[in-house]
This record gives C-alpha cells, sequence and structure tokens, in this order.
C-alpha cells in the first residue's frame, strides 16, 4: 500500500477537537456521513398539534452514522421536508422549520461529538402523513460558518438503471400496510400489487379474436369516422407531396417533419400525398383522409386541419409494419377546441429543449394549449426587460438564507447556485419557445401566481429595491414593491411560507402587473403569435394583509372592503380588467375566481376550475360556466399528472386528491358529465362517494357548455427530466383522447340527479371497455414504440400476474401488446408468452417498446 494511499485511510478516521473549520474536513464529513429516513406510522395517538386535528400528524425518524469519531457540534444540516416538523424527541439534536419546506437540523448542548459507527436517531412529529417513499426529498448539505456547504453524498438521488427513473436510497423502504400506507385507519386504499393489477386488467379488457382491422386502424386521438376496406397502401418508396396553392407550407412543415422522422421518407417517385385547404367544413380544424391503394389526399378547412390530418397520418403508421399504410377513408373534427397541457417550470426547471420536446408531442396528439407556469414561490423562469433582477436572483436558489443573491433552498434544491432545478428562459429563447409552439399550432398561455404563490417576485423586487435605495434612487426604488415592510402580519401559506404573498393595496404591485404584462406581449409580437390570454393565478393566502397599513388605508377609502378577506378579489378584478384593457382575456384558477362577484369582472373569463370531484367538485365547473365563462375541466382528481399512476410507496407523486391516476382511469372521463364519475370512481381513501346535483342553483344550465380539458403537471416533485416524461406518458395520450374525441359510449349530462356507486345512470360500460382495448392495443403496440423513437422515457407500467393453487402463473399488462417477463429465485429473465406452471420465489416486470427499459419488478404472492 502506498504511502499517500495510507495517509487517505487515516485521514479519514481523524477525530476534529476543534470542530469542523476547514473546507476539507467539511467536504469529508459530507462524503462519509449516512442518513436514513424512515417513515414510522401514520398512526400517531398523542402529541401533534391539536390545532391540525385528528389524523393529521405522522411520526418518523432520521438516523446519522459517520464512519469515524469526531468531536463537532459546529454544523448544522439542511434539508427538505413537505410536511413541517412540529416537534422532535431527541436529547442530542434539534429540528426547526425554516420557511417553505425547508428545516435545519443542529446539535444541542448535550452532543459531545460523533463516535465511530454509532448510529443517533433523532424521531420527531410532522404535519399530515406521509404515504410514498418520494415524500422525502433528496440533497441534505451541511453548512459551517465561513466554509462552502456540501451536499450530503448519502442523500443524492440515483438513476436506476432497469427504469432510468430517480430512486432515492437513503429512505427505507415502505412495508407495513396499516402504519405506513394507508393514510387513516379507516383508509380502504389497495396496495398495487400484482395481483391487484392483474385483477384490474383483467376486469377492463375484452377479447379482440376478430378485429385486426379494427386495431390496424385505431388513431390516437380517435376519429370521428373512419371507413376501412382491409387493404393497404405500399409506401416503401415515399411519398411526393403535393400542396394547393393556398396553403401556408409552413404552417404544415412540422407535421411532415414528424412523418419523416417515423420512416416515411419524401421522394419524388413516392405514393402522391395531395394536401387541399378547401371550404365547406363546419370546424376551422375540421379534415378529412382518404387513403386509396394508389394515392394519399387530405383535404381540410385550414393549415390547421392539415396538420392534424397529417398527425393522423403518423397515427395510422406502424413501426412495426413498415412501408404500408391502411386503406380508409376519414372525417374528424375537435371536440373541445381547449386541448391543454399545463407544465410547471417555476418549481423545478426544466429548460427549452424539454419544452420543445413536450411541444412536438403536443402537436402529435393534437394538443393546442401550452399553459406554462413561468412564477411561483420558487423560482421566476423568464426574462423580463427592465427587472433583471426577476431572474438574476428569482431564477435560482441556493445557501442564502437571506434572499440577497438567490432565492433560499427548496424542494431538495441543495446550496449551489449550479444545479439542474434553477435557470429561465431568456428573452429569445421565449420568442423561439413561441414560434416553435406556433409551429405546432400551439397557444402559449403564460402564468405567473398572484397574489399567493408569489416568493420569486416578492424577493426579487426587495432586492432591486434595496439596490435603488443604496442608489439614492427612491422613487424608482418603490416602482415595482410588492411588499410593505410596515406589514406585521403573520400567516402561512399552503406551502408553509411566510412570506410568499404580494401586498394587493400597494398601487407597485399593479404596475409590476402592467410592465410584466407589457413585456410578455411585446415578446409575443415579435414571436409573431399574439398575446391573447394571460394566467394571473389569482391563488391567495388565507390570513394575510390583515396587520399592513397600506391595506387598512386602502381599506379606509373603499368603504366596500370590508374586510382583509375583501382585498384577494379586488386584485383579481383589478388585474382583470387591467388585462382586459390590453385586449388579453384573463385566466385564473377557480377559487381565487369564486371570490369575485362575476359583476365585477369582464365578460370574458377563463377559469381552471380544479375542485376535486369527489368533493362536489362538479358545482364549481357548473357554476362558473353559467356565469358565461371560458371553463377549462381541470379537476385533480383525473388532470394531475404529478399524481401516482398506481397506488404504491414507490411510485412517484402527490395524492391529496386521489391516491392513483392510470391511463384507464383518464381514458374513462366523460367532461360534459362531472357528477356520473361518483359511479365508476373512489375518493381518495377508495371509499365510494355521493353527488347530488338536486340544486337548482348549481346545476348545469341549459345551452351552458364547457370549452375544454387541461393535463397538468406540477414540478415540486419532478427535479430529473426523465420524471416529467415518467409523469405525463403514456395517460396523456388518453386525456388527448378525450378533448379531441367525443366518447359515444359517454352519458350524457342530466341534471337534478343523484350519482353514487348503487345508481347505473351509466349503462355503457361493454362499450366503454371495447374502446379501450383498442386504445389499449393502439398504445401498447404502436404509439409506444413512436415514443421510444422520439427518446420519451414513458412510465413502463408494472404488469399484473397471478399464481393460482396449482402454481400457474398468469401475466398481464394495462397496455396490449407489452413484453412481459417473470423469473423464478432471481433467476434468469424469461419471456412470458401464456400461462406457465412454476415454483419458487416469483418475481415480473413489463418491458419498454423498444426493449431497453423495464417496469419496477414486482413479487408475486
Amino acid at each position: 500500500m502506498n504511502r499517500f494511499i495510507l495517509f487517505s485511510l487515516l485521514f479519514c478516521h481523524l477525530s476534529w477537537a476543534e470542530g469542523l473549520t476547514s473546507q476539507s474536513q467539511v467536504e469529508q464529513f459530507s462524503q462519509t456521513l449516512d442518513i436514513r429516513y424512515q417513515h414510522l406510522t401514520n398512526r400517531v395517538e398523542s402529541g401533534c398539534d391539536e390545532q391540525r386535528g385528528s389524523g393529521f400528524c405522522f411520526k418518523a425518524q432520521l438516523a446519522l452514522t459517520l464512519p469515524y469519531d469526531l468531536q463537532a457540534d459546529n454544523f448544522a444540516i439542511y434539508f427538505s421536508h413537505v410536511a413541517p416538523i412540529q416537534k422532535d424527541f431527541s436529547s442530542l439534536f434539534d429540528i426547526e422549520h425554516i420557511n417553505g419546506d425547508l428545516h435545519r437540523l443542529t446539535a444541542n448542548s448535550s452532543f459531545t461529538g460523533f463516535s465511530k459507527n454509532q448510529t443517533y436517531t433523532i424521531s420527531f412529529l410532522a404535519d399530515y402523513w406521509h404515504l410514498s417513499e418520494f415524500d422525502m426529498i433528496p440533497n441534505y448539505f451541511v453548512a459551517v460558518d465561513g466554509v462552502e456547504p456540501q451536499i450530503i453524498k448519502s442523500t443524492v438521488a440515483k438513476i436506476d438503471d432497469m427504469t432510468q427513473q430517480e430512486i432515492l436510497p437513503f429512505v427505507e423502504p415502505y412495508t407495513d400496510y396499516e402504519k405506513q400506507f394507508k393514510r387513516t385507519p379507516n383508509d380502504k386504499t389497495r396496495w398495487a400489487t400484482s395481483e391487484v393489477l392483474y385483477t384490474q386488467n383483467q376486469s377492463r379488457l375484452m377479447e379482440l379474436d376478430k378485429a385486426q382491422n379494427l386495431i390496424q386502424t385505431r388513431v390516437i386521438p380517435k376519429v370521428k369516422q373512419l371507413q376501412a376496406t382491409g387493404d393497404v397502401l405500399n409506401i416503401e418508396k415515399g411519398i411526393a407531396v403535393f400542396v394547393s396553392a393556398n396553403v401556408d407550407s409552413q404552417k404544415i412543415q412540422q407535421a411532415l417533419n414528424r412523418l419523416q422522422k417515423l420512416g416515411i421518407k419524401q421522394a419524388a417517385e413516392g405514393v402522391s400525398l395531395k394536401l387541399i385547404k378547401k371550404s365547406g367544413f363546419s370546424h376551422p380544424s375540421a379534415y378529412q383522409v382518404a387513403i386509396s391503394q394508389q394515392q394519399i389526399q387530405i383535404n381540410a378547412a385550414s393549415e390547421s386541419g392539415l396538420f392534424y390530418g397529417l398527425q393522423t397520418l403518423a397515427g395510422l403508421y406502424d413501426l412495426n409494419t413498415p412501408n404500408q399504410l391502411p386503406v380508409v377513408n376519414i372525417f374528424d373534427e375537435p371536440h373541445f377546441d381547449f386541448r391543454g397541457v399545463h407544465i410547471d417550470v417555476s418549481r423545478n426547471f426544466h429548460g427549452k429543449d424539454l419544452l420543445m420536446t413536450m411541444i412536438e408531442q403536443m402537436g402529435a396528439y393534437k394538443l393546442n394549449k401550452l399553459h406554462l407556469h413561468l412564477g411561483d414561490d420558487e423560482g421566476w423562469r423568464v426574462e423580463i426587460p427592465g427587472l433583471p433582477e426577476l431572474t438574476e436572483v428569482g431564477a435560482f436558489r441556493c445557501f442564502d438564507l437571506q434572499d440577497k443573491k438567490c432565492l433560499q433552498p427548496q424542494l431538495g434544491s441543495g446550496p449551489s447556485i449550479n444545479t439542474e432545478v434553477n435557470g429561465f428562459l431568456s428573452v429569445q429563447e421565449y420568442i423561439d419557445l413561441v414560434q416553435y409552439a406556433d409551429q405546432h399550432h400551439i397557444q402559449v398561455i403564460p402564468s405567473f401566481d398572484m397574489p399567493g404563490h408569489s416568493r420569486a417576485a416578492i424577493k426579487a423586487m426587495e432586492v432591486r429595491y434595496q439596490k435603488l435605495m443604496q442608489a439614492g434612487k427612491k422613487q424608482q426604488a418603490e416602482a415595482y414593491l410588492l411588499s410593505d415592510f410596515a406589514d406585521k402580519t403573520v400567516y402561512s401559506s399552503i406551502q408553509f411560507y411566510n412570506d410568499n404573498t404580494i401586498n394587493v393595496c400597494m398601487p407597485s404591485a399593479y404596475k409590476f402587473v402592467d410592465k410584466v404584462v407589457s413585456e410578455l406581449q411585446a415578446l409575443h409580437i415579435k414571436a409573431g403569435q399574439a398575446l391573447t390570454k394571460y394566467h394571473m393565478g389569482a391563488d391567495e393566502t388565507a390570513g394575510a394583509w390583515v396587520d399592513s397599513p397600506a391595506c387598512k388605508k386602502l381599506m379606509k377609502a373603499n368603504p366596500q372592503l370590508k374586510k382583509s378577506e375583501d382585498l384577494g378579489a379586488y386584485f383579481i378584478a383589478k388585474v382583470a380588467h387591467l388585462l382586459a384593457d390590453k385586449g388579453i382575456m384573463p385566466a385564473a384558477w377557480s377559487d381565487g375566481l369564486s371570490h369575485v362577484d362575476a359583476e365585477n369582472l369582464p365578460a370574458k373569463v377563463h377559469s381552471n376550475v380544479w375542485s376535486v370531484l369527489a368533493w362536489d367538485g362538479h358545482k364549481t365547473a357548473q357554476q362558473h360556466a353559467n356565469n358565461g365563462w371560458e371553463v377549462i375541466l381541470s379537476h385533480p382528481d383525473v388532470t394531475y399528472f404529478d399524481f401516482p399512476y398506481e397506488a404504491d410507496p414507490k411510485e412517484r407523486g402527490y395524492y391529496w386528491g386521489t391516491r392513483s391516476t392510470n391511463s384507464y382511469q383518464v381514458f374513462q372521463f366523460m367532461p360534459e358529465n362531472l357528477p356520473v364519475h361518483a359511479e365508476i370512481w373512489r375518493d381518495r381513501e377508495n371509499k365510494g362517494y355521493q353527488v347530488d346535483d338536486t340544486d337548482q342553483k348549481t346545476q348545469l344550465k341549459a345551452g351552458k357548455k364547457y370549452s375544454g380539458i387541461q393535463a397538468h403537471l406540477w414540478s415540486e416533485t419532478t427535479r430529473a427530466r426523465a420524471s416529467v416524461e415518467y409523469l405525463f406518458f403514456p395517460r396523456l395520450l388518453a386525456l388527448a383522447e378525450r378533448a379531441w374525441h367525443q366518447a359515444d359510449w359517454a352519458t350524457k349530462y342530466q341534471a337534478g340527479r343523484v350519482y353514487n356507486q348503487n345508481s347505473q345512470f351509466f349503462t355503457q360500460h361493454q362499450q366503454m371497455k371495447a374502446d379501450w382495448t383498442l386504445f389499449s392495443h393502439a398504445v401498447g403496440g404502436k404509439e409506444k414504440l413512436k415514443l421510444d423513437r422520439e427518446n420519451i422515457r414513458y412510465r413502463v407500467a408494472t404488469p399484473g400476474a397471478t399464481l393460482d393453487s396449482n402454481g400457474v402463473l398468469r401475466m398481464n399488462h394495462i397496455f396490449s401488446g407489452t413484453q412481459l417477463y417473470y423469473r423464478i429465485d432471481k433467476g434468469e429473465w424469461l419471456l412470458y408468452q401464456s400461462a406457465v406452471k412454476v415454483s419458487g420465489n416469483i418475481e415480473v416486470r413489463a418491458q419498454s417498446a423498444d426493449g431497453k427499459r423495464y417496469s419496477r419488478i414486482l413479487q408475486v404472492n
């Protein structure tokens, strides 16, 4: 052994009596300290904060082990914990909640130092409950005065080779169904074991022995009318594109590019593909596709119709049987004009490349609205000319608890400013993004949440204020200030911030909004897509502004503002009219809009209704539609894709609205009849619920309709791009189906009914199963391979599997055509082809269409 290695090994076990004082010592500590997080129970009998109420507290513990003696207590370990920690039970360490999800662990006066390989446990109580191993957040870091903070290596996330998804090795696995998996003692949620999945899959799929032609011609989203002969058109020589003179070729080029990427080349000697724009269609995006054994012709009302017609060609094309298309005649048009995708890049930044990929996939499946969430507590993500602090400070998180050079760490961002979750879109990048969306017939709707959820903007404008005040420019300093420094109100937001709400009583707040919107308008003009809709958020913070002198002054001057709770509605109405005066339709979340008298708002308003259907969520949607507003259905129990696919502790995502949202549930959605879902869905504890639609005040009035639906991905748990793709795909295809195509099996809305698990107004179960079976074949047999071709790391769903009493293994999958594998006693993986007799310890997994990735492994009991 050479001297350098020997010295290094000895150094690892040195005891530093003076504490951690040097950079090398802190780095050594961060590299060797082992931290383990274990969730203990949601069944806490006593000790919880009484204000939270029974069942709103769980117990967990941290375990710290160091492989050498260390006499040091001058360190602090910072970590994110979504549920605020109420109290700890350690005699040696203390845990303090700082702000948002940021916590600090420090040694107290009783701590004399680490003993080699001794484990120190710190148990604690925290708000609410934890039900998933992904509730824990990585990237704990150690900080010592005068030394650069360092991430603790044992808490860093890793990428699993099999799934290519993030895992958290420092989190102890969940094993206890009663204490860890259930939210309350009466929770009826079933763990998504292989047996549970097998039963579910069997109940949903139908035999399709004689339906091969239907499978070949099934397009996602489903077309309105299709006739097929069973013949095919050979396109081995490619296609020769002919465009009528009245068509703007640039507006269809991206769809032609997709055909080429799928392997349909363009060649002069290829089959004729005629693209013709003509009148006579009832919808501007309607189109016809006629494929004979000699040629292809697409007629449409507009370039968007031609674009969608070309995407239908891509949907008909099967990479498993290349160089051919089925002979068909198709007429198609969209059901909803608003077919949206909401992407939150504020909490964790995901840059231009990911957004461009999402735009491509939105266009491929005929989705046409990109609701881009660019501003929230944890980040401001687009450059605004004239307000550089918004991105210089507000686009970055690092170890700065005073928020002077960056925002303080949140959501496991760690201490460094150089991390992938930090960043912003430059002016040019935003323009490029809008232009690229426009080429895919997608409208970009920018969103900055206000007046709550605005910490990034608030802190950035405070830095601007201090900078200009130091320069003696008081008037400029106060121009865009968002906080009243004399406000002594104590509040806590839904994400546990105490300083994240714009003071709506200050004129500078509205000047700030006007500045941001005006600059965005200018960027959209440069991009060639007018800004016609802006999402203000309209999230409020209960308890804000109570002790603000600025608000007391405003309320005194406006007697209609009787209490601080009225100020949120005042802000929303004022901003809505500011937008309308600029020719922009104001958009907001439904809860904020519900606090405003409709008469105080402009005539045209966009409402994202996000009330949970199991909690009478239909009422808000119906009332807002009755107001004449443009209602976009955004119900969390079906459209929130930051929720888990299945109820399994190893599935990523929040679950406050429902424990699982798989592709089948999204496919089941009947947007025109919200109450009917009480017959086929259950609440977040897997219990039946009842919807009473007999109140005439909240019934949907005759002639009132919803404008569309939208998928949502909030990014609190998505640090890696692969996680974004996993959560969106493949269930985004099911949402595209419901946005574009009205299912003929859906039950129409009829006012005055009461729905529950025993009512039987929905009678088209078999028709829905038949439609789902074809959809399942299309996804499993065709579309997943196309996603693989685009390097989309969609979720490979875990398989269903069961062993009968004779030891016969049977397997299935939510998507037909998926390759399934099993192994016995950790041996070689074997391809499952049909029921097989086995013995021993059986594990199963599913494979991606291209064979490069796998699902998580499940045990078969």
